[in-house]
Protein backbone atom coordinates (compact mmCIF):
# COMPACT_ATOMS: atom_id res chain seq x y z
CA UNK A 1 0.00 0.00 0.00
CA UNK A 2 1.33 3.67 -0.59
CA UNK A 3 -0.63 6.63 0.89
CA UNK A 4 0.98 10.18 2.38
CA UNK A 5 0.37 9.58 5.89
CA UNK A 6 -0.10 5.98 8.15
CA UNK A 7 -1.30 5.69 12.18
CA UNK A 8 0.26 6.98 14.65
CA UNK A 9 1.52 9.80 12.42
CA UNK A 10 -1.73 10.17 10.63
CA UNK A 11 -4.86 13.56 10.70
CA UNK A 12 -8.29 11.42 9.86
CA UNK A 13 -9.87 8.87 9.26
CA UNK A 14 -8.97 8.32 5.64
CA UNK A 15 -5.49 6.57 7.11
CA UNK A 16 -7.21 4.85 10.02
CA UNK A 17 -9.54 3.04 7.36
CA UNK A 18 -6.04 2.20 6.06
CA UNK A 19 -4.88 0.35 8.79
CA UNK A 20 -8.21 -1.01 9.84
CA UNK A 21 -7.77 -2.51 6.42
CA UNK A 22 -4.26 -3.57 6.32
CA UNK A 23 -4.59 -5.63 9.83
CA UNK A 24 -7.43 -7.49 8.73
CA UNK A 25 -5.71 -8.55 5.64
CA UNK A 26 -2.59 -9.13 7.71
CA UNK A 27 -4.76 -11.25 10.04
CA UNK A 28 -6.14 -13.29 6.76
CA UNK A 29 -2.59 -14.37 5.54
CA UNK A 30 -2.15 -11.42 3.64
CA UNK A 31 1.60 -10.27 3.14
CA UNK A 32 0.48 -5.88 3.44
CA UNK A 33 3.44 -3.91 3.00
CA UNK A 34 2.70 0.10 4.00
CA UNK A 35 5.18 2.85 2.04
CA UNK A 36 4.06 6.07 3.68
CA UNK A 37 5.80 9.56 4.28
CA UNK A 38 8.37 10.66 6.45
CA UNK A 39 5.87 12.95 8.15
CA UNK A 40 5.85 13.16 11.96
CA UNK A 41 3.00 14.76 14.22
CA UNK A 42 4.62 15.96 17.33
CA UNK A 43 5.02 14.43 20.54
CA UNK A 44 3.95 10.72 18.58
CA UNK A 45 6.59 8.06 18.97
CA UNK A 46 6.88 5.70 16.26
CA UNK A 47 5.81 2.04 17.18
CA UNK A 48 8.65 -0.11 17.58
CA UNK A 49 10.33 -1.74 14.57
CA UNK A 50 8.05 -0.44 11.97
CA UNK A 51 10.03 -1.61 9.39
CA UNK A 52 10.55 -5.21 10.47
CA UNK A 53 6.63 -5.02 10.46
CA UNK A 54 6.40 -4.11 7.38
CA UNK A 55 6.02 -0.09 7.29
CA UNK A 56 8.18 2.12 5.57
CA UNK A 57 8.15 6.21 6.52
CA UNK A 58 10.70 7.11 3.51
CA UNK A 59 8.68 8.92 0.89
CA UNK A 60 8.89 12.45 1.09
CA UNK A 61 5.62 14.60 -0.04
CA UNK A 62 4.62 18.53 -0.68
CA UNK A 63 3.27 19.07 2.87
CA UNK A 64 4.39 20.48 5.92
CA UNK A 65 3.05 21.87 9.23
CA UNK A 66 -0.25 21.38 8.14
CA UNK A 67 -0.75 22.87 4.77
CA UNK A 68 0.78 22.54 1.09
CA UNK A 69 4.58 22.99 0.81
CA UNK A 70 5.83 23.13 -2.39
CA UNK A 71 10.09 24.05 -1.73
CA UNK A 72 12.28 25.88 -4.45
CA UNK A 73 12.30 24.90 -8.20
CA UNK A 74 15.20 23.86 -7.55
CA UNK A 75 14.92 21.50 -4.93
CA UNK A 76 12.05 19.86 -6.26
CA UNK A 77 14.11 16.96 -8.75
CA UNK A 78 15.85 16.01 -5.91
CA UNK A 79 12.69 15.20 -3.73
CA UNK A 80 11.15 13.71 -6.86
CA UNK A 81 14.30 11.41 -7.47
CA UNK A 82 14.30 10.32 -3.63
CA UNK A 83 11.19 8.81 -4.33
CA UNK A 84 11.84 7.40 -7.35
CA UNK A 85 14.70 4.95 -5.33
CA UNK A 86 12.44 4.70 -2.53
CA UNK A 87 10.18 3.41 -4.83
CA UNK A 88 12.44 1.55 -6.94
CA UNK A 89 14.21 -0.14 -3.60
CA UNK A 90 10.67 -1.14 -2.50
CA UNK A 91 9.78 -2.98 -5.19
CA UNK A 92 12.57 -4.89 -5.43
CA UNK A 93 12.51 -5.62 -2.01
CA UNK A 94 8.79 -6.69 -1.87
CA UNK A 95 8.00 -7.44 -5.06
CA UNK A 96 3.92 -7.16 -4.74
CA UNK A 97 1.54 -8.63 -6.80
CA UNK A 98 -0.80 -5.32 -6.40
CA UNK A 99 -0.07 -2.29 -4.74
CA UNK A 100 -2.96 -0.01 -3.25
CA UNK A 101 -2.79 2.89 -3.91
CA UNK A 102 -4.48 5.33 -0.75
CA UNK A 103 -4.34 8.94 -0.29
CA UNK A 104 -2.23 10.27 -2.21
CA UNK A 105 -2.86 14.00 -1.71
CA UNK A 106 -0.13 16.16 -2.22
CA UNK A 107 2.64 13.03 -2.96
CA UNK A 108 4.70 12.20 -6.20
CA UNK A 109 1.88 11.63 -9.00
CA UNK A 110 5.30 10.42 -10.95
CA UNK A 111 5.35 7.27 -8.44
CA UNK A 112 2.14 5.99 -10.23
CA UNK A 113 3.41 7.10 -13.34
CA UNK A 114 6.71 4.62 -12.87
CA UNK A 115 4.11 2.44 -10.87
CA UNK A 116 2.40 2.25 -14.63
CA UNK A 117 5.38 2.26 -16.54
CA UNK A 118 6.39 -1.32 -14.66
CA UNK A 119 3.23 -2.63 -15.56
CA UNK A 120 2.03 -3.17 -11.91
CA UNK A 121 -1.46 -3.96 -11.13
CA UNK A 122 -3.05 -1.10 -9.37
CA UNK A 123 -6.20 0.03 -7.30
CA UNK A 124 -6.92 3.14 -6.27
CA UNK A 125 -8.66 3.19 -2.89
CA UNK A 126 -10.33 6.85 -3.13
CA UNK A 127 -11.73 8.23 -0.12
CA UNK A 128 -11.12 11.93 -0.99
CA UNK A 129 -11.24 13.66 -4.03
CA UNK A 130 -7.08 13.25 -4.68
CA UNK A 131 -7.76 11.95 -8.08
CA UNK A 132 -9.30 15.86 -9.05
CA UNK A 133 -6.69 17.89 -6.92
CA UNK A 134 -3.72 15.48 -6.68
CA UNK A 135 -1.74 16.80 -9.81
CA UNK A 136 -2.25 20.44 -8.37
CA UNK A 137 -0.93 20.38 -5.46
CA UNK A 138 1.78 17.59 -6.45
CA UNK A 139 4.76 20.70 -6.62
CA UNK A 140 6.64 18.49 -9.84
CA UNK A 141 3.56 17.49 -11.36
CA UNK A 142 1.71 20.74 -11.50
CA UNK A 143 4.96 22.14 -13.52
CA UNK A 144 3.96 20.15 -16.67
CA UNK A 145 0.41 19.23 -16.33
CA UNK A 146 -2.80 21.27 -15.62
CA UNK A 147 -3.44 24.67 -16.41
CA UNK A 148 -0.71 26.80 -15.95
CA UNK A 149 2.05 24.01 -15.87
CA UNK A 150 4.76 26.29 -17.12
CA UNK A 151 7.35 23.49 -17.89
CA UNK A 152 4.84 21.86 -20.38
CA UNK A 153 7.03 22.80 -23.33
CA UNK A 154 9.99 21.42 -21.49
CA UNK A 155 8.72 18.00 -20.02
CA UNK A 156 10.17 15.48 -22.47
CA UNK A 157 13.86 17.09 -22.18
CA UNK A 158 13.60 17.77 -18.18
CA UNK A 159 11.94 13.72 -17.79
CA UNK A 160 15.30 12.65 -19.48
CA UNK A 161 17.26 14.88 -17.86
CA UNK A 162 15.81 14.52 -14.44
CA UNK A 163 14.86 10.70 -14.57
CA UNK A 164 12.00 11.61 -13.42
CA UNK A 165 8.78 11.02 -14.97
CA UNK A 166 6.88 14.43 -15.49
CA UNK A 167 3.72 12.61 -17.27
CA UNK A 168 0.67 11.91 -15.37
CA UNK A 169 -0.27 8.27 -15.74
CA UNK A 170 -3.25 6.73 -18.20
CA UNK A 171 -5.33 5.41 -14.94
CA UNK A 172 -8.61 4.66 -17.11
CA UNK A 173 -6.53 1.94 -18.23
CA UNK A 174 -3.77 0.92 -15.99
CA UNK A 175 -5.92 0.85 -12.75
CA UNK A 176 -8.85 -0.02 -10.80
CA UNK A 177 -10.20 2.20 -8.71
CA UNK A 178 -13.27 2.28 -6.34
CA UNK A 179 -15.13 5.05 -3.96
CA UNK A 180 -15.78 5.19 -0.34
CA UNK A 181 -19.30 7.50 -1.58
CA UNK A 182 -21.31 8.15 -4.57
CA UNK A 183 -20.67 11.17 -3.86
CA UNK A 184 -16.98 11.15 -4.12
CA UNK A 185 -17.16 9.41 -7.03
CA UNK A 186 -19.68 11.61 -9.00
CA UNK A 187 -17.17 14.45 -8.34
CA UNK A 188 -14.39 12.30 -9.43
CA UNK A 189 -16.52 11.76 -12.83
CA UNK A 190 -17.54 15.38 -13.23
CA UNK A 191 -14.46 17.35 -12.53
CA UNK A 192 -11.60 14.31 -12.47
CA UNK A 193 -9.14 13.53 -15.45
CA UNK A 194 -9.74 10.27 -15.61
CA UNK A 195 -13.24 8.27 -16.61
CA UNK A 196 -14.42 6.55 -13.31
CA UNK A 197 -18.09 5.58 -14.52
CA UNK A 198 -18.96 2.16 -13.07
CA UNK A 199 -15.84 2.16 -10.49
CA UNK A 200 -17.42 0.66 -7.52
CA UNK A 201 -18.50 2.42 -4.29
CA UNK A 202 -17.02 0.48 -1.16
CA UNK A 203 -17.80 2.30 2.05
CA UNK A 204 -15.50 3.42 5.17
CA UNK A 205 -16.68 1.19 8.55
CA UNK A 206 -16.54 1.17 12.01
CA UNK A 207 -14.81 -1.67 14.19
CA UNK A 208 -17.16 -2.98 16.37
CA UNK A 209 -14.44 -4.04 19.35
CA UNK A 210 -12.81 -0.39 19.01
CA UNK A 211 -16.56 0.70 19.58
CA UNK A 212 -18.82 -1.67 21.30
CA UNK A 213 -22.40 -1.19 21.81
CA UNK A 214 -23.09 0.06 25.80
CA UNK A 215 -25.43 -2.41 27.69
CA UNK A 216 -27.82 0.17 28.40
CA UNK A 217 -31.20 0.72 26.65
CA UNK A 218 -31.79 2.87 23.97
CA UNK A 219 -33.03 6.02 25.05
CA UNK A 220 -32.25 5.49 29.01
CA UNK A 221 -28.99 7.74 29.16
CA UNK A 222 -29.90 10.68 31.31
CA UNK A 223 -29.99 13.94 29.35
CA UNK A 224 -27.37 16.32 30.68
CA UNK A 225 -26.84 18.80 28.21
CA UNK A 226 -23.78 17.43 26.40
CA UNK A 227 -22.73 18.10 22.98
CA UNK A 228 -19.49 16.28 21.37
CA UNK A 229 -18.12 17.20 18.21
CA UNK A 230 -14.84 14.62 16.87
CA UNK A 231 -13.10 15.49 14.12
CA UNK A 232 -9.98 17.57 12.82
CA UNK A 233 -10.20 21.14 13.54
CA UNK A 234 -10.97 22.80 10.03
CA UNK A 235 -13.68 25.69 8.89
CA UNK A 236 -15.36 22.90 6.43
CA UNK A 237 -15.96 20.95 9.46
CA UNK A 238 -18.45 23.58 11.05
CA UNK A 239 -17.66 23.78 14.28
CA UNK A 240 -18.87 27.07 14.28
CA UNK A 241 -22.23 26.67 13.63
CA UNK A 242 -22.66 24.72 16.49
CA UNK A 243 -20.42 27.28 19.13
CA UNK A 244 -23.43 30.23 17.81
CA UNK A 245 -25.90 27.27 18.99
CA UNK A 246 -24.98 27.35 22.04
CA UNK A 247 -26.85 30.55 22.03
CA UNK A 248 -29.94 28.64 21.59
CA UNK A 249 -29.47 25.81 24.27
CA UNK A 250 -30.02 25.73 27.53
CA UNK A 251 -26.84 27.24 30.17
CA UNK A 252 -25.70 24.21 31.08
CA UNK A 253 -24.80 23.21 27.61
CA UNK A 254 -21.45 21.94 27.32
CA UNK A 255 -19.70 21.48 23.65
CA UNK A 256 -16.69 19.23 23.68
CA UNK A 257 -14.37 19.91 20.77
CA UNK A 258 -12.21 16.63 20.62
CA UNK A 259 -9.38 16.49 17.92
CA UNK A 260 -6.52 18.76 16.70
CA UNK A 261 -5.92 20.97 13.30
CA UNK A 262 -5.43 24.85 12.75
CA UNK A 263 -5.19 27.16 15.86
CA UNK A 264 -6.20 29.78 14.08
CA UNK A 265 -9.67 28.17 13.61
CA UNK A 266 -9.64 27.35 17.58
CA UNK A 267 -8.84 30.85 18.35
CA UNK A 268 -11.81 31.66 16.20
CA UNK A 269 -14.43 29.55 17.48
CA UNK A 270 -13.43 30.41 21.39
CA UNK A 271 -13.78 34.05 20.33
CA UNK A 272 -17.70 33.07 18.70
CA UNK A 273 -18.25 31.46 21.81
CA UNK A 274 -17.18 34.63 24.00
CA UNK A 275 -19.76 36.47 21.91
CA UNK A 276 -22.51 34.18 22.23
CA UNK A 277 -22.26 34.13 25.84
CA UNK A 278 -20.54 30.50 26.05
CA UNK A 279 -17.32 31.46 26.83
CA UNK A 280 -16.16 28.44 29.05
CA UNK A 281 -18.76 26.16 27.65
CA UNK A 282 -16.34 25.08 24.62
CA UNK A 283 -13.89 22.45 25.68
CA UNK A 284 -11.35 21.75 24.03
CA UNK A 285 -9.20 18.39 23.98
CA UNK A 286 -7.53 14.92 22.23
CA UNK A 287 -8.16 11.45 22.29
CA UNK A 288 -6.45 8.64 21.29
CA UNK A 289 -8.52 6.33 19.04
CA UNK A 290 -8.79 3.83 21.98
CA UNK A 291 -10.59 6.51 24.25
CA UNK A 292 -12.91 7.77 21.65
CA UNK A 293 -15.76 4.81 22.68
CA UNK A 294 -16.01 6.18 26.52
CA UNK A 295 -15.97 10.05 24.98
CA UNK A 296 -18.81 8.92 22.51
CA UNK A 297 -20.57 7.08 25.54
CA UNK A 298 -20.67 10.56 27.43
CA UNK A 299 -22.55 12.70 25.25
CA UNK A 300 -25.67 13.16 25.00
CA UNK A 301 -25.63 14.08 21.14
CA UNK A 302 -22.19 14.13 18.47
CA UNK A 303 -23.31 17.55 16.26
CA UNK A 304 -21.51 16.80 12.99
CA UNK A 305 -22.29 20.25 11.58
CA UNK A 306 -19.90 19.97 8.17
CA UNK A 307 -20.51 22.32 5.41
CA UNK A 308 -18.47 20.90 2.53
CA UNK A 309 -19.53 17.62 0.56
CA UNK A 310 -17.87 15.08 3.08
CA UNK A 311 -16.47 12.26 1.10
CA UNK A 312 -17.86 9.91 3.92
CA UNK A 313 -17.60 10.85 7.20
CA UNK A 314 -17.05 7.75 10.33
CA UNK A 315 -17.33 10.04 13.63
CA UNK A 316 -21.23 9.36 13.36
CA UNK A 317 -20.98 6.35 12.55
CA UNK A 318 -18.35 5.35 15.53
CA UNK A 319 -21.26 7.40 17.72
CA UNK A 320 -23.70 5.16 16.47
CA UNK A 321 -22.09 2.22 17.12
CA UNK A 322 -21.84 3.41 20.83
CA UNK A 323 -25.29 4.24 21.44
CA UNK A 324 -25.13 8.34 20.72
CA UNK A 325 -27.82 10.30 18.41
CA UNK A 326 -26.71 12.14 16.14
CA UNK A 327 -27.58 15.65 14.48
CA UNK A 328 -25.95 16.33 11.56
CA UNK A 329 -26.08 18.35 8.25
CA UNK A 330 -25.99 15.29 6.03
CA UNK A 331 -23.84 16.78 3.24
CA UNK A 332 -21.38 14.96 0.85
CA UNK A 333 -21.04 10.99 1.24
CA UNK A 334 -22.33 11.09 4.85
CA UNK A 335 -25.95 11.81 3.40
CA UNK A 336 -25.59 8.05 1.52
CA UNK A 337 -25.77 6.45 5.76
CA UNK A 338 -27.45 9.25 7.45
CA UNK A 339 -31.08 9.60 7.08
CA UNK A 340 -33.15 11.95 9.10
CA UNK A 341 -35.84 10.82 11.59
CA UNK A 342 -34.62 7.04 11.20
CA UNK A 343 -31.12 7.19 12.14
CA UNK A 344 -30.10 10.88 12.85
CA UNK A 345 -31.20 13.97 12.97
CA UNK A 346 -30.75 16.79 9.84
CA UNK A 347 -30.74 20.48 9.48
CA UNK A 348 -29.22 22.77 6.61
CA UNK A 349 -25.50 23.92 6.79
CA UNK A 350 -24.32 26.57 8.60
CA UNK A 351 -27.64 27.36 10.53
CA UNK A 352 -27.37 27.27 14.16
CA UNK A 353 -31.12 27.68 14.56
CA UNK A 354 -31.44 24.81 13.03
CA UNK A 355 -29.04 22.48 15.06
CA UNK A 356 -29.64 23.68 18.00
CA UNK A 357 -33.59 23.11 17.37
CA UNK A 358 -32.72 19.32 16.45
CA UNK A 359 -30.88 19.38 19.67
CA UNK A 360 -34.05 20.43 21.98
CA UNK A 361 -35.77 18.21 20.01
CA UNK A 362 -33.95 15.42 21.52
CA UNK A 363 -33.87 17.01 24.92
CA UNK A 364 -37.51 16.82 25.15
CA UNK A 365 -38.15 13.08 23.27
CA UNK A 366 -36.83 10.07 25.21
CA UNK A 367 -38.70 8.33 22.40
CA UNK A 368 -36.95 10.57 19.70
CA UNK A 369 -33.22 9.46 21.34
CA UNK A 370 -34.45 5.51 21.62
CA UNK A 371 -35.52 5.28 17.97
CA UNK A 372 -32.23 7.63 16.18
CA UNK A 373 -30.27 5.17 18.65
CA UNK A 374 -31.68 1.73 17.32
CA UNK A 375 -31.70 3.00 13.84
CA UNK A 376 -28.17 4.00 14.64
CA UNK A 377 -27.81 0.65 16.46
CA UNK A 378 -28.55 -1.28 12.79
CA UNK A 379 -26.28 1.38 10.41
CA UNK A 380 -23.44 0.62 12.17
CA UNK A 381 -24.20 -3.23 12.07
CA UNK A 382 -24.72 -3.07 8.43
CA UNK A 383 -21.07 -0.19 7.85
CA UNK A 384 -18.61 -2.57 9.54
CA UNK A 385 -14.94 -2.70 9.02
CA UNK A 386 -14.66 -5.91 8.46
CA UNK A 387 -17.38 -5.90 5.65
CA UNK A 388 -15.15 -3.15 3.50
CA UNK A 389 -11.92 -5.28 4.11
CA UNK A 390 -13.82 -7.97 2.46
CA UNK A 391 -15.09 -6.15 -0.73
CA UNK A 392 -11.79 -4.40 -0.90
CA UNK A 393 -9.87 -8.01 -0.79
CA UNK A 394 -12.38 -9.41 -3.27
CA UNK A 395 -11.87 -6.37 -5.69
CA UNK A 396 -7.94 -6.72 -5.30
CA UNK A 397 -7.72 -10.29 -5.92
CA UNK A 398 -10.31 -9.59 -8.80
CA UNK A 399 -7.55 -7.40 -10.61
CA UNK A 400 -5.00 -10.01 -9.66
CA UNK A 401 -7.04 -12.94 -11.44
CA UNK A 402 -7.03 -10.41 -14.59
CA UNK A 403 -3.42 -9.54 -14.62
CA UNK A 404 -1.69 -11.69 -17.13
Amino acid sequence: MITNMYPPHHYGGYELSCQDVVERWRRRGHDVAVLTTDMRVAGVADPPDEPGHGVWRDLRFYYADGDLHLPPLWRRPGLERHNQRVLASTLDRFRPDVVSLWHMGAMSFSLITSLVDRRVPLVCVVCDDWLNYGPDVDGWMRLFEGGRAPLRPAARILERLTAVPTRLPDLAAAATSCFVSESTRRRAEEHGRWPVSGAPVIPSGVAPEDFPRPDEAPGTRPWRWRLLFVGRLDERKGIDTAVEALADLSADTILDVVGKGDDAYRQRLEAIAANVGAAGRVRFSAARRSELSARYRAADVLVFPVRWDEPFGLTPLEAMASGTPVVATGTGGSGEFLVDGVNSLLFAPGKADGLAAAVRRLADDAHLRAALVRGGYDTAARLTVDRQADDLEALHLAVLARTP
